[in-house]
């Protein structure tokens, strides 16, 4: 980024995405995996995200695409309702606020108007509307991302591994900035698009 972000000495050892909680989610997902099953038809039922067992990242380049932008949000919510046909609907929720990339004047700069307008703006919101099987180890998502007053249409990969009542979603997709109505107010500070990656540990709902 730039020189203001590089000496910004709120970076430290900050590494967005690798939280404590985080090294116990890997820790725990890889015990499960002794006895989980990769599936291309989800289980029935109502689930909910697990918070603790999920993570919403984000990956972009900045100057003029030479060096690694990342960063998570650290809020967020979702549910998924799955039919006894297999049709699947659910939602994400995520807070734009709790963006946190490690350079405070970064994430300053992220919530303001100029990008995700937190105030006004607080959530940004992926509603899937089908997961269709792809014949191969993963799933297709289709659905809409809708942030600030722009709606635009995903679609993507999914890989879905359960166990008994647990179910893991994983999945990235390329988001187009300006498709999605989002302008950086410092040309060339990052690229036009940026790979969000999608995590989530889902339990049935009570």
């Amino acid at each position: 980024m730039s020189d203001e972000y590089e000496h910004d000495h709120e970076q430290g050892h900050d590494s967005p995405g690798h939280s404590e909680h985080d090294h116990d989610h890997d820790h725990n997902h890889d015990h499960d995996q002794d006895h989980a099953l990769i599936v291309d038809r989800l289980p029935e039922g109502a689930w909910e995200v697990d918070h603790d067992g999920s993570a919403v990242q984000f990956k972009a380049r900045g100057l003029f695409g030479l060096l690694p932008v990342a960063g998570v949000f650290e809020r967020f919510s979702g549910e998924l309702t799955v039919g006894a046909d297999g049709a699947a609907r659910g939602r994400l929720v995520v807070e734009t606020a709790s963006i946190n990339t490690g350079i405070r004047r970064r994430d300053t700069d992220l919530r303001s108007r100029a990008y995700f307008d937190a105030a006004n703006a607080p959530e940004m919101t992926f509603t899937l509307e089908r997961l269709d099987p792809s014949g191969s180890d993963h799933l297709n998502a289709i659905g809409t991302l809708g942030i600030r007053q722009v709606t635009i249409p995903l679609s993507f990969p999914v890989q879905a591994i359960a166990h008994g009542d647990h179910l893991h979603l994983e999945g990235n997709v390329i988001i187009d900035h300006a498709a999605a109505g989002l302008r950086w107010a410092k040309p060339g500070m990052v690229t036009k698009t940026a790979r969000a990656e999608v995590a989530l540990t889902l339990t049935r709902a009570s």
